[in-house]
């Protein structure tokens, strides 16, 4: 079997941004910097597994091989790869690759064992998805967040621009896995299985309710341009930030011509210009726009994070340096200032928690998102900074199940 272009199907937003970001002039000296420090990194990180993990071959594994081979095909991926086994209970796959040395590919345990051959040749798809696009060209979160003597070297808005690439990138390693899988709803039934943690019999009605959410924007693509009220879009949000918005790109994808083609599918009834619209438009979704505006409400929920981030930063142990950095990540310097009084900053949040009623489920539920960076820039979230988070998503009537898939999706942004 011939490739099937897959770089030809690469999400336009992703493409566009990491054109972008590559000739920023702080992107640039972060990844030189990364690249000064990283010598050997990616060595250490195979030999870790190499005493951790199972290093499969064709013998021990027939499935994961002839999988693995398919994708390979399918995707024209020549790079040497490994394929490691971890024994975990959960479903979970990751990919690397250092300086030197082969393509790393990791699957859980569980995953193998109720994975059908189809899903797994989706994940599979979407792990060398990032390989095939080189989205380790540009490291994160490490580009994002490297300093020298000065602070980062990265601007805070290119910051937050490189974030939102981040979930760019996973619309096109998506779309690698689709491909692979070559049946876009078993792609999304594997996806949803990897998100959710849950068995097939549960997960097939949700599906099927994402399914009707997808079809209905994308029979008439027109409708990413029209302005939507985010209380009812976002309702999604309660399962997943970021899982609805991929499903629907998944799932839109797998309609359109562009697939067809590739895997001898029929004609397709959206071009990828249409899809390309209806990703763009879910993606400005999470795009954190309250962190840039101009306007009472913007400064009303900026002063909330930073009055919210020293509360959530101060449970447990104090406001650290660490912590005060990522706060002056989001939102500068001069509106993240030394911190004095935390006793005071609580009572002045609570106020503006209240204030903040109106504003949009979409800026409420980024507000929160916002807190899980501060809380987790050690790489660990203390329970009492958990229960501070919970306490703020409860007044600002977000879901707490926001904290939890944005610390999971935070702990692999680039899996």
């Amino acid at each position: 079997m011939a490739a099937l272009d897959a770089p030809g199907v690469q999400a336009r937003r992703d493409r566009a941004l990491r054109d972008e970001l590559s000739a920023d002039r702080g992107v640039k000296k972060a990844l030189e910097k990364f690249e000064h420090r990283a010598s050997g990194y990616g060595f250490r990180h195979r030999r870790s597994l190499l005493a951790e993990a199972i290093r499969l071959n064709r013998r021990m594994a027939p499935q994961v091989a002839e999988a693995l081979a398919d994708c390979r095909e399918r995707l024209g991926v020549t790079a040497p790869i490994e394929v490691f086994l971890e024994p975990k209970p959960v479903y979970s796959a990751f990919v690397s690759k250092g300086r030197s040395g082969p393509i790393v590919l990791g699957l859980s345990s569980r995953l193998l064992e109720e994975f059908s051959p189809t899903e797994l040749r989706f994940v599979i798809g979407h792990e060398l998805g990032h390989a095939l696009y080189d989205h380790f060209g540009i490291p994160m979160p490490i580009t994002a967040t490297i300093e020298d003597i000065g602070g980062t070297l990265v601007s805070r808005p290119v910051q937050l621009k490189l974030f939102v690439w981040c979930r760019a990138a996973e619309v096109s390693a998506d779309r690698a896995g689709v491909l692979c899988a070559g049946d876009p709803e078993v792609a999304a039934t594997a996806f949803f299985k990897m998100t959710s943690g849950l068995s097939r019999p549960i997960i097939k009605t949700d599906l099927e309710a994402f399914a009707s959410q997808v079809e209905s924007l994308a029979s008439a693509p027109s409708a990413a341009h029209e302005v939507r009220d985010d209380d009812d879009t976002l309702d999604c949000f309660s399962t997943h930030p970021y899982t609805p918005v991929r499903v629907r790109a998944l799932l839109a994808f797998g309609r359109s011509a562009a697939f067809a083609e590739r895997v001898g599918a029929g004609r397709g009834d959206l071009s990828l210009d249409d899809v390309e619209a209806i990703v763009e438009r879910d993606l400005a979704l999470m795009e954190p726009s309250y962190l840039e505006d101009r306007g009472a409400e913007a400064e009303q929920m900026r002063r909330a994070l930073y009055c919210a981030g020293v509360c959530v930063a101060d449970a447990h142990g104090g406001v650290s340096d660490a912590e005060l950095a990522a706060l002056r990540a989001l939102l500068g310097a001069k509106q993240a200032p030394a911190v004095d009084d935390v006793a005071k900053l609580r009572g002045e949040l609570d106020g503006l928690l209240a204030g903040l009623a109106s504003a949009s489920l979409a800026r409420r539920a980024q507000l929160v998102q916002h807190l899980t960076v501060i809380a987790g820039v050690d790489g660990h979230v203390a329970d009492e900074e958990y229960a501070e988070m919970a306490r703020v998503a409860e007044a600002l009537a977000v879901p707490a199940q926001v904290i939890d898939q944005t610390l999971a999706g935070a702990a692999a942004p680039m899996d």
